[in-house]
């Protein structure tokens, strides 16, 4: 087994879960894979549909901390943008930012807690 191969069956995996997945009600990833001469390991993730991932929820604590306006949507150079997360194990830059407008899985950006602050505190206008 290598890298190449492992890619590979993740990949295979991701076309055929939601061809024989266990229901609609679930969202199913395969991530990382750990691999040896012989065998490969995958961690799979499955959630309720629609349920607020980790960074998500985190958000919503840290938010209520820094006091910032997570509906607040900025504007960049002329895009908007919109708080979406918190990485709690990120020092510089912990927030996530995403660009309104261009699809479900837009450019997903990190910011400062001052960036944040200064975009998206309750005071800013």
């Amino acid at each position: 087994m290598d890298r190449q191969t492992a890619k590979l069956l993740r990949e295979k995996l991701n076309e055929l879960i939601p061809m024989y997945g266990i229901s609609e009600d679930y969202e199913i990833r395969v991530g990382n894979a750990t691999y040896n001469d012989t065998e490969v390991t995958f961690k799979v993730t499955i959630k309720e549909s629609g349920a607020p991932n980790q960074d998500e929820k985190d958000l919503v604590k840290y938010a209520s901390l820094y006091d910032l306006d997570a509906d607040r949507i900025a504007t960049i150079a002329g895009n908007k943008y919109s708080l979406v997360g918190f990485n709690t194990r990120a020092t510089k830059q912990p927030f996530i930012i995403q660009k309104l407008g261009i699809g479900k899985e837009s450019s997903k950006y990190k910011i400062t807690v001052e960036q944040a602050k200064e975009m998206y505190g309750k005071e800013a206008v």
